[in-house]
């Protein structure tokens, strides 16, 4: 049986609902990408107040669709391009201000990489833990096309699961 990526998907944003303090979108912003278990998701982040429109911090998950893992399966046998695969996720922390924002980026590492680490629970997968892209340094970049300019970082992980 294939691994379901969606079902996958649908673990890594629930646990993201978990992050205090920061809106939550799945694939894009928007209402109804909103966080499963999230009810009154904005159409678009909120600014910080009426009068200072930077805006709140927020993140978006954004899903890679993963390929199948080369050479052997962590079982010692081939492996099984429907059964195993490599899945690279992005969240794209966001926020009006550098405090803002590195305060956010802890907030999801502490949520997607917690002490004694998480993996996501799905039926008929073995799902390891999300870790951080092997040698990927995430770069501090800002959106010049908003106004206010807004701070943003994409924080990459991937998740290894098995049948």
């Amino acid at each position: 049986m294939a691994i379901s990526r969606r079902l996958v998907l649908d673990a890594v944003a629930g646990r993201l609902a978990a992050v205090t303090n920061a809106t939550g979108y799945r694939g894009q912003i928007g209402a109804r990408y909103g966080l499963p278990g999230v009810v009154g998701t904005p159409d678009e982040p909120p600014t910080k107040t009426g009068t200072d429109l930077r805006v709140q911090p927020y993140f978006i998950l954004e899903p890679g669709v993963g390929r199948p893992l080369p050479g052997e399966g962590s079982l010692g046998g081939p492996t099984d391009p429907f059964r195993d695969v490599d899945a690279p996720y992005v969240v794209r922390a966001a926020a009006g201000d550098h405090d803002d924002l590195l305060a956010l980026v802890d907030r999801i590492d502490a949520v997607l990489r917690p002490p004694g680490g998480w993996a996501p629970t799905v039926a008929g997968a073995v799902c390891g833990p999300l870790v951080p892209q092997p040698g990927y340094e995430p770069p501090l970049l800002t959106d010049n096309g908003v106004t206010p300019p807004r701070l943003y970082v994409p924080l990459q992980y991937r998740l290894i699961a098995h049948t």
